[in-house]
């Protein structure tokens, strides 16, 4: 028998009962196969496993997000995956997640899904702005688009659109709404910052614009209170948003259905729309997302067999029905064909929220 050791956060709020009935359908398919699984939480993960890869004990799978992915290059754990795995396996899965996963054309891990930030709305709200909600999900819009339905929105007690941008989300806007602007990335392909380029002041020269009319708050906005307000119809349009949130909205809608106390204070009921952010000055269109997946290690005892091993449990996991299952709770598209064949959608999920997060997580820019 050979034993592989899988380490994970709670990716979902079911993923770690999940891996366990998956890891006994795996034995099942290979029964001289153990997996052993190492359940750690969002605090101390990160942590953990740069512990154990110090000490050469690193698990053989891990859970990582992509920008940690060179510290193990760096330490000499990390495993080219292309060398150990089924090139038609490996083929499954989509390029733009991949190239995160990948440095210098290396592959070190498969992705588990691409998360992307955008922007949401409550849909009444923008409709009666004048918003072609269908046609802004399914084809984007331009600032001047945007900047017109957030004036038509914009009310005494309603902002057109509010941005979470204090503490720990500061950075957000240059990110997510700066992805319409041009700033993909925080450097060029010629390594310059892209911060002090024409792109930047365009986004700037936009947030000024939108603050000084009255139809953004002027003030720093936390994380915690952006959707909140658009559920209280004090805002209109709110930013940074995923498609999750429309899980969000519908347990919101049900609670005050229920009248059992546990609705957001002075919500209203309401329809949720995950929204493209706009683009500017001719930019191309584009979304923030970034990628988290599993990567493949070595420790002191690791050889090239139980790595083929490794990669096999490794790809089992990352695709078909257990990607799928885990996408649908997370709301996002999976990024390899055979967990998109295998998806089988919630009742009740908003087909154009779906479509519109899919066009969005394809335009997702390593």
């Amino acid at each position: 028998p050979d034993t592989i050791t899988v380490m994970v956060p709670p990716v979902s709020g079911t993923y770690q009962d999940d891996i366990d009935t998956w890891i006994a359908e795996f034995k099942e398919l290979y029964p001289h196969l153990d997996v052993e699984v190492i359940k750690t939480s969002w605090d101390d993960h990160n942590g953990k496993l740069s512990t154990m890869a110090n000490a050469g004990e690193a698990p053989d799978i891990a859970e990582v997000s992509y920008s940690a992915i060179g510290t193990y290059v760096e330490l000499g754990v990390a495993v080219d995956i292309a060398q150990y795995m089924d090139p038609e396996r490996l083929a499954d899965y989509d390029q733009n997640a991949l190239d995160y996963m990948s440095i210098e054309n290396t592959v070190y891990g498969l992705p588990l899904y691409i998360t992307i930030q955008a922007l949401g709305a409550n849909k009444d709200m923008l409709e009666a702005a004048g918003a072609d909600v269908a046609k802004i999900q399914s084809e984007g819009w331009t600032y001047e688009e945007f900047l017109e339905v957030i004036k038509n929105g914009t009310t005494d007690d309603c902002f057109g659109f509010v941005f979470a941008n204090s503490g720990v989300t500061a950075s957000d806007m240059l990110y997510i709404f700066g992805a319409g602007a041009g700033l993909s990335n925080t450097f060029t392909p010629e390594l310059k910052y892209t911060f002090t380029s024409e792109n930047m002041l365009t986004l700037l020269s936009a947030i000024e614009e939108m603050t000084k009319s009255g139809y953004m708050p002027n003030f720093g906005v936390e994380a915690g209170q952006r959707m909140v307000m658009c559920q209280t119809g004090n805002a209109m349009i709110f930013g940074k948003a995923m498609p999750l949130f429309e899980n969000n909205f519908k347990k919101n809608n049900a609670a005050l259905e229920a009248n059992d106390g546990t609705a957001v204070e002075n919500s209203q009921k309401m329809d949720y729309a995950f929204l493209p952010v706009p683009t500017m000055d001719g930019c191309e269109e584009s979304c923030y997302g970034t990628v988290d997946g599993l990567i493949a290690m070595r420790n002191k005892n690791t050889t090239d067999e139980h790595l083929k091993n490794v990669l096999l449990f490794m790809d089992y996991i990352c695709s078909g029905e257990r990607i799928a299952t885990c996408m649908n709770e997370l709301y996002l598209d999976p990024v390899c064909q055979t967990g998109r064949d295998a998806l089988v959608l919630e009742e009740g999920r908003d087909a154009d929220n779906l479509a519109t997060a899919a066009r969005c997580i394809a335009m997702v820019q390593a």
